[in-house]
C-alpha cells in the first residue's frame, strides 16, 4: 500500500533522494518530469505556505526490484509538488520512479495533491504528452486546461539549413525602427545593478502570469546562483530616458542537452515586454539578439516555451523557423 507523506520542507536526505528520482524519470522517458521552479524549491525551500511537498513511500520486500538493501525499511516510489498562491489553485508536478509504475502510485499522489488542495483547487502540470500522463488524466476524469508549446529551431548541423530562415546560417540582423532606436539602448544585465528595474520590467509584462510575473527577488538570486546563469546572454533594452527596462531576452544554455542532443543547447528563456513598449518591433528585435548570441556560441539547437494560446508569440517563432516539437499539458478535474 502506498504511503503518501504530505510536508513544507525537506530534509538534505528527501531532498536528494527527490532529485535521484527526477533524474532517473528523465533518463528513462527522455523528457525531465520537475520544472526548473520545482527544483529550485527543492533545493532551496519554499517560503512558509507557498510550497507543499507529497512523498509516497512503498515498503520494501526482502528482495527489493531496485536493487536497495536489505535493510531499507521503505523506498522513495513517486513525490509531487504543489505551489501554492493565496487565492489560485494550487500549481503541481508529479512524477514516479520508472520501475514502481503502474502500481497506483500516481493515482495515490493524485489523490493526496486534491486532498491537500485549497478551495481554489488545483491544476497538475504533465511533462510532454507521455501515455501514462494521458490515461492517468483520464482515469481521474480530469481535462486540459493549458497547453505550452516546445519549439526548437535548429542552429547548426540540419539538411536543411538553407532552407529555413535563421536555420543553421546567418541569423537576420536585429533592427529597432528609428523612433525606438533613439529611445533604447540594447545591453547586457548587469547583476548587483539590474535586479530591481528587471524585476519591475518582468512584472509588468507578466502581470496576467503569476508563475513569471511573481517572481521575486529571492527568486531570481537563486538563478544567479546557478551553474547555467550567464549575464553575458542576458539582454536587456534599457530606456535611456528613465534608466527603465522596456524588454529583455534572457537566454539559458543547457548542458545536458535537454533532450535534443548529446551536447550543450541554447534556450529562449524568457522574453519581456513592458506594457508600453509592445507593438513596437523591440520584442522580435531582442529576440534576435538572443538568437544570434546562441548562435555565434555554436550551438546546434535552441528551444523555447509558449503558451499555445499566445497566438502571436507563436508566429513571431514560426517567422523565425521554429516549429513545433512537444508540448506540456496543464490539467484540471472537470
Amino acid at each position: 500500500m502506498t504511503h503518501v507523506r504530505t510536508t513544507e520542507t525537506l530534509t538534505d536526505d528527501e531532498a536528494s533522494a527527490v532529485i535521484a528520482l527526477a533524474e532517473e524519470a528523465g533518463a528513462h522517458d527522455g523528457v525531465a518530469p520537475l520544472s526548473e521552479q520545482t527544483l529550485l524549491r527543492i533545493r532551496h525551500g519554499a517560503r512558509p505556505g507557498t510550497a507543499r511537498f507529497h512523498l509516497a513511500a512503498e515498503p520494501l520486500p526482502s528482495a527489493d526490484p531496485t536493487g536497495a538493501s536489505d535493510g531499507a525499511r521503505t523506498r522513495l516510489v513517486g513525490f509531487a509538488f504543489a505551489a501554492r498562491t493565496a487565492g489560485e489553485p494550487d500549481s503541481a508536478e508529479l512524477v514516479v520512479a520508472p520501475a514502481w509504475r503502474r502500481r497506483g502510485h500516481g493515482a495515490a499522489l493524485l489523490s493526496s495533491l486534491s486532498g491537500d488542495a485549497p478551495p481554489a483547487g488545483l491544476r497538475v502540470w504533465a511533462h510532454g504528452r507521455s501515455e501514462g500522463a494521458v490515461a492517468l488524466a483520464r482515469s481521474a476524469g480530469w481535462t486540459q486546461v493549458r497547453g505550452l508549446l516546445k519549439m526548437r529551431l535548429r542552429l547548426r548541423g540540419g539538411p536543411a539549413e538553407a532552407q529555413r530562415p535563421g536555420a543553421g546560417a546567418a541569423l537576420p540582423e536585429p533592427v529597432l525602427s528609428e523612433a525606438v532606436g533613439e529611445r533604447v539602448v540594447v545591453r547586457t544585465f548587469r547583476p548587483g545593478a539590474d535586479e530591481q528595474a528587471w524585476l519591475a520590467a518582468n512584472a509588468a509584462a507578466f502581470s496576467d502570469h503569476p508563475e513569471q510575473g511573481g517572481l521575486t527577488l529571492e527568486d531570481l538570486r537563486e538563478r544567479e546562483g546557478e551553474d547555467w546563469f550567464d549575464p553575458e546572454g542576458f539582454f536587456v533594452a534599457e530606456d535611456t530616458a528613465t534608466g527603465a527596462i522596456a524588454g529583455f531576452h534572457w537566454t539559458k544554455v543547457h548542458a545536458d542537452g535537454a533532450g535534443l542532443a548529446d551536447e550543450p543547447v541554447g534556450e529562449v528563456y524568457v522574453v519581456g515586454i513592458a506594457p508600453e513598449w509592445r507593438r513596437t518591433g523591440l520584442g522580435r528585435a531582442l529576440t534576435l539578439v538572443g538568437l544570434r548570441h546562441l548562435h555565434e556560441r555554436g550551438l546546434p539547437w535552441v528551444l523555447l516555451y509558449v503558451d499555445e494560446e499566445n497566438r502571436a508569440a507563436v508566429r513571431l517563432y514560426e517567422s523565425l523557423g521554429f516549429s513545433v516539437w512537444d508540448a506540456d499539458v496543464m490539467y484540471a478535474a472537470l
